[in-house]
């Protein structure tokens, strides 16, 4: 019987060529972005579930009340490791890490790393198997490190570098005591070398105070322990050791950092999960389209099929049967369009990472990831026949034979409830991607509030921002080199923020976070910052390192009085307000900002260049400067405008998805309107012969054969344009800075609705209209 199944399947599907095309071609992009989008997924859960510690490892982090806003970090001071595994006794590794960009050179060799720096309790708490050396022993000493395998491949040439000697930043000499297999991709740790946190402690002296939170702790608490009580400790231990009583210490799950990292009022609220709900939902609806097309060419074909169920209900078929045989079918055509989408999947895999920005490489070995595809095939398949399955069994013999059966009304009416369910979510889709895509476009077009064209960032080594007068003043004889200051930031991420700060008017009530930087002279002229009052820092007046520039965010924030030049905050004076510039959220307001005169380590160089065609010679003769104040470090710059766009590269990732996958809908939404539409000209052959033969035009059989398809397209978008008006409204409102839903948004996307339903019914329209009307009616 199974065999006999099959036959008839395979015997249907070359019957119907078109329809059998179009059902697999459509199955089987859907099922390719379905894999595509499933293969993102398992890639973001499976981040660090290679830990054999995982369900027992946590991030410690705190949160901050300041007049009931709750800011949580995952930065802590750096006494706690040591606090909590002495006080603590459910705790069994505590292990500090702060990462930075290191230079390590082997003789002539120099290349730069990202390095951890970490407790030898790290490598107990996280799996990063060894090669060679034991890990945690070599972060026991000062001056050892461990490197990553390629890592040792690409300063020494091979792995077998155990006891070999590298300059650390060519000031430290270290021993190369371990070497570890490559840190996997799917890790939220990402090193290349690991160096004991002992010689990262000896140079900074801010990690010996409770008040000064920067680096990470991780611990792993011993088998059994509850979050709350553990939790309960930690919050004690905290407010005994800190002198601010409004700052709860509490553990996180590593296994829940990943997809759940985002948090809001003290409470995780969404993050990279929030993204994989809404490939998941786009996924859905591309697969249900494809879905919709398959039920919606099964009924348009009921009646050839109905004869077929008629027989073989008179010869004692049940209509279980009848449904295990049309669902059979169905799953044979989704495996065949599940095997070519992953085909297709493959094929597409390697430029939708180029898209997205990812990096992952799929593990084809894994079974689990086979079970998935499997699962995917079968769920298709009975969604897509099931409708077709229970629709056409349900067909009368008695009806059938005599051809008595209804003319498929209610079928019909259910296929244009598809259709315009389908051109719903392309409808959706349209507006939603010129939403995003106008959004992208104005942020990125947004006035940063300097002027980025042409400055210069360069990366200072010690050695350079021990002598940056004299870098200064060399810099500045260069032809077309306007101005030249420094920062301890670049102008696109600014550093970190404090509290406590007094101004004349302030209420207990006040206080907040305020971000600050220090800065070199000259640096509003360099940049280009516009001042609102006041002046920048000037040598000329001496008493600059008394003084401090602010925002007019945190001048409005602190309802400074008219002047706020002079106003003191703290124990320095306002000498100028500038106006509000875009730094470290592109798309949120500009927060609070004061701006001291820094005097050292600042390790940020700005070098205005003339705009003209000479300003590649003035690269190389700025080169040549700082090679010559600090000849064992590469020179390394970039130009603010470059690394501010790169703010944009994830929205970019995201617009071209949203082009791809609403495509991709659409797309399969005009085959199935190609399908139908080919299927109602064969159907209606012979009244379109009838009409062109009483006199009809070419141009009137058209539109008649094409008037039943723009009819749900009208309705769908009529549905469409108010659900995603509110839907976008919505998201555009969590944005600051945001643009405003325009009619010409939903016009275009009725437009391209239209044009594209017409585009794909025409073909099967013009070629019946065209036909010779003596071929049709010869028959009768």
């Amino acid at each position: 019987m199974i065999k006999n199944y099959f036959r008839l399947t395979f015997r249907n599907l070359l019957k119907n060529k078109v329809s059998s095309i179009i059902n697999i071609g459509g199955l089987a992009v859907g099922l390719a972005t379905g894999i595509i989008i499933m293969l993102e997924i398992v890639n973001e859960v499976s981040y660090d579930k290679f830990n054999i510690n995982l369900a027992d490892t946590y991030l410690l982090m705190s949160n901050q009340n300041m007049n009931g806003d709750i800011k949580t970090g995952n930065t802590t001071p750096g006494l706690l490791a040591t606090s909590v595994l002495s006080e603590i006794p459910e705790i069994k590794y505590a292990a500090r890490t702060c990462q930075q960009s290191d230079l390590i050179r082997n003789g002539d060799k120099t290349i730069y790393t990202n390095s951890i720096y970490t407790d030898a309790d790290f490598f107990k708490i996280m799996t990063f198997p060894a090669l060679k050396g034991n890990a945690v022993n070599a972060l026991k000493q000062p001056n050892t490190v461990v490197l990553t395998e390629t890592t040792a491949k690409k300063i020494f040439g091979t792995t077998d570098v155990i006891g070999k000697l590298l300059m650390l930043n060519n000031t430290d000499a270290v021993n190369i005591a371990a070497v570890i297999r490559d840190v996997p991709q799917n890790s939220t740790n990402q090193f290349d070398m690991a160096i004991p946190f002992m010689l990262f402690e000896s140079k900074n002296e801010w990690l010996k105070k409770w008040d000064d939170s920067r680096i990470q702790t991780w611990i792993q608490v011993k088998p059994n322990v509850k979050l709350t009580n553990l939790n309960k400790k930690l919050k004690d231990l905290f407010l005994r050791k800190q002198l601010e009583k409004n700052i709860d210490l509490f553990a996180y799950p590593f296994s829940a950092l990943r997809l759940h990292d985002q948090f809001k009022n003290g409470k995780p609220s969404g993050g990279v999960i929030d993204i994989i709900m809404l490939l998941s939902t786009i996924a859905g609806f591309v697969l249900l389209i494809a879905c919709i097309n398959f039920m919606n060419l099964a009924t348009a074909r009921s009646e050839q099929r109905a004869r077929e169920v008629g027989v073989r209900k008179v010869l004692g078929a049940s209509r279980k049967r009848i449904i295990i045989q049309f669902l059979g079918e169905a799953l044979v055509l989704s495996f065949l369009a599940l095997l070519l989408g992953i085909l297709l999947a493959v094929l597409a895999l390697p430029a939708f990472l180029q898209l997205s920005g990812k990096n992952f490489t799929p593990d084809f070995a894994n079974w689990q990831l086979w079970l998935l595809l499997i699962v995917l095939g079968i769920t298709t398949g009975l969604v897509a026949g099931s409708y077709p399955a229970f629709y056409l069994s349900s067909f009368k013999p008695i009806q059938v034979l005599k051809k008595m059966m209804n003319r498929d009304k209610g079928g019909s009416l259910f296929r244009k409830s598809l259709v315009t369910f389908q051109f719903v979510i392309s409808i959706f889709l349209i507006i939603a991607t010129i939403v995003i895509s106008k959004q992208i476009d104005y942020l990125q077009q947004r006035p940063v509030g300097y002027d980025a064209d042409n400055l210069m960032d360069i990366h200072a080594s010690t050695d350079l921002t021990k002598k940056f007068s004299i870098v200064k003043n060399e810099l500045l004889q260069i032809p077309g080199v306007k101005n030249v200051s420094a920062g301890t930031d670049n102008l696109v991420r600014m550093g970190g923020a404090f509290n406590g700060l007094d101004w004349p008017g302030k209420t207990p009530d006040q206080d907040f976070y305020i971000t600050t930087t220090k800065v070199g002279y000259d640096w509003v002229k360099t940049a280009g910052f516009q001042l609102a009052a006041g002046r920048d820092f000037n040598p000329a007046y001496g008493t600059d390192t008394a003084a401090c520039l602010i925002n007019q965010a945190a001048a409005q924030r602190m309802g400074l009085k008219e002047p706020v030049v002079g106003t003191k905050l703290g124990s320095t004076k306002v000498i100028g307000v500038i106006k509000d510039f875009v730094f470290n959220h592109p798309f949120a307001s500009p927060e609070p900002m004061v701006v001291y005169l820094g005097k050292s380590n600042m390790n940020h160089f700005f070098v205005r260049l003339n705009n003209d065609e000479k300003w590649r010679e003035g690269i190389a003769q700025i080169e040549k400067v700082v090679k010559k104040t600090s000849p064992d470090f590469p020179f390394e710059f970039e130009f603010t405008k470059e690394e501010y766009q790169k703010n944009f590269k994830e929205f970019d990732s995201l617009r071209q998805m949203s082009n791809l996958f609403s495509g991709m809908a659409i797309f399969i939404s005009c085959l199935g309107l190609f399908g139908l539409s080919a299927f109602l000209a064969e159907r209606r052959s012979k009244e379109i012969s009838i009409r062109k033969v009483l006199g009809a035009s070419a141009g009137s059989l058209w539109l008649t054969l094409s008037k039943d398809f723009l009819k749900p397209v009208f309705l769908a978008f009529i549905i469409a344009a108010p659900l995603t008006g509110l839907a976008m409204q919505k998201v555009l409102g969590y944005i600051d800075y945001h643009i405003q839903l325009s009619w010409w948004m939903f016009a275009i996307a009725a437009l391209a609705a239209t044009v594209i339903a017409i585009v794909a019914i025409s073909y099967n329209g013009i070629k019946a209209a065209l036909a010779n009307p003596v071929k049709s009616l010869r028959s009768e």
